[in-house]
């Protein structure tokens, strides 16, 4: 097992966020984290990256007790989160970004930063991802779709063993989205655990293996993809009745 989350409890103040909720992450599976607006999930995955303290409750990262003070250290540990829009320095290059806060690593003899085997490194990264784009270039100058794969580069290049997808498809276009869902498949098949969040129902079933609803905080359950019908997975997001929703036949979006 790559995380446990067990019975976790947020509290802000008088309001707690989430309520008991646990949620297990294994190696080489794509775990769907599903939800209406308000349901606890940028809380939960915000407590597995170290932005929140848990209020109550216990982590394990590869069995081991974790509880990440930053999103910094939670990275060093082997856990990266993806953004819909990614927090770099847009002024910065593509290398730079990639090995920002480790540059330092690559010094010259002269005790210089080696740039040009940092823009060697990134691009032959992103070349694995099958991007090809030149590294030296501002990040600012390349699409959000581009973006996210050099932020996936990165998660790759410092080893990330958990990587979140926190609606990483709210801006791409069909050809961008299945562009991603073929890398992050590769990174599946390499052993790494997803967390996908999105509200977008149809790729949920497309990339997914697994599946965990919360409703108002709370864990309402974790089932397999193959064996949630569409309209059921819908039922336990909004908390109706399955007759009740019959009349929101296939919406690909839930939000």
């Amino acid at each position: 097992m790559l995380v446990e989350m067990k019975n976790i409890v947020m509290e802000f103040g008088p309001t707690r966020a989430v309520n008991d909720v646990s949620i297990t992450v294994e190696p080489g599976t794509i775990l769907g984290l599903l939800g209406e607006n308000g349901a606890g999930k940028s809380t939960l995955f915000q407590i597995l990256m170290g932005i929140h303290d848990m209020t109550e409750g216990e982590m394990t990262l590869f069995e081991k007790p974790y509880r990440p003070s930053s999103s910094r250290e939670a990275e060093e540990a082997g856990v990266a989160i993806i953004m819909q829009q990614p927090n770099f320095a847009f002024n910065l290059t593509v290398a730079e970004n990639i090995f920002l806060g480790r540059d330092k690593t690559f010094l010259n003899k002269a005790g210089g930063i080696d740039w040009k085997t940092i823009n060697r490194r990134a691009a032959e990264l992103l070349t694995t991802l099958n991007l090809n784009i030149d590294v030296t270039k501002t990040l600012g100058s390349y699409s959000v779709a581009v973006q996210q794969m050099i932020a996936i580069a990165r998660a790759v290049d410092v080893d990330a063993k958990v990587l979140i997808l926190d609606e990483p498809t709210s801006s791409l276009d069909e050809e961008e989205t299945q562009r991603l869902f073929a890398v992050v498949r590769k990174l599946k098949a390499q052993g790494l655990g997803v967390i996908f969040v999105s509200h977008f129902l149809d790729q949920i079933y497309e990339l997914c293996d697994r599946i965990t609803v919360l409703r108002n905080g709370e864990l309402v359950g974790a089932y397999a993809v193959a064996e949630l019908p569409r309209v059921e997975l819908i039922s336990k997001m909004i908390g109706k009745e399955l007759g009740d929703i019959q009349s929101m036949g296939k919406n690909t979006a839930l939000c």
